[in-house]
């Protein structure tokens, strides 16, 4: 038998050794390592002013590669304004109704400017996503002014007074009439042009089954 002082210099070597760097991964990092990329990959909630499932106001280009991956995405430049300003983008592209498009300050692609473009999987914790309905939003938002028809910034909705008004600023949130819908009832369609603010409760909308067609998420500073 060991004395002992031996026994016990013994037990606390072999914690030593045992709690000691291993220069080699643990068996488990792989897995960990597919979780994070799962649980991002799975995360289609948009926080408006918050985060874009894992995307927030510091994400980088850079970011989005360790994110998704360099395959996923797509260099781009799009036109705002009517045309008058050039704008960087990257364009995710993770199918199943879960792309986006992240839209930057600069050439570099650095800093977030705002995040477009949703797939129809993407919602907000209130269940607002491209494809939700007119009615949906009345039940969801109360009754709200949104902007006539037939122009750029037609069908914008001005969430000021809703029940959601704390998001104002931070989501602009688009609707747009099936064009199946207009050809039935143009004087319906008619009746909601012009560059100007109406109702939800204007009865002109119905017929027109309205949908969400673009959602863009501004962030917080």
């Amino acid at each position: 038998m060991f004395p002992i002082n031996q026994t016990i210099a013994f037990v606390i070597l072999s914690l030593i050794v045992g709690c000691s760097p291993n220069t080699s991964p643990p068996n488990f990092s792989a897995f960990n390592l597919f979780q994070s990329k799962s649980d991002i990959l799975n995360n289609t909630v948009i926080i408006p002013g918050k985060s874009v499932g894992g995307v927030n106001s510091k994400t980088t280009r850079a970011d989005l590669v360790k994110m998704f991956g360099e395959s996923k995405l797509k260099d781009d430049v799009v036109l705002e304004d009517e045309g008058t300003i050039s704008v960087p983008v990257t364009k995710v592209n993770l199918g199943n109704n879960k792309n986006f498009t992240v839209a930057w300050e600069e050439e570099a692609r650095e800093n977030l400017l705002y995040v477009r473009d949703f797939g129809s999987a993407w919602k907000t914790p209130e269940g607002i996503g491209v494809g939700t309905s007119f009615k949906e939003l009345r039940q969801k938002l109360g009754n709200f002014k949104l902007t006539g028809l037939g122009w750029d910034y037609g069908g914008f909705i001005n969430l000021e007074t809703t029940k959601l008004s704390e998001y104002q600023g931070q989501i602009s949130i688009q609707l747009a009439p099936e064009q199946e819908a207009i050809s039935k009832h143009p004087q319906q369609h008619e009746a909601v042009l012009g560059d100007r603010e109406l109702s939800s409760t204007n009865p002109n909308w119905e017929p027109l089954n309205m949908k969400v067609s673009q959602m863009t998420v501004h962030f917080d500073e």
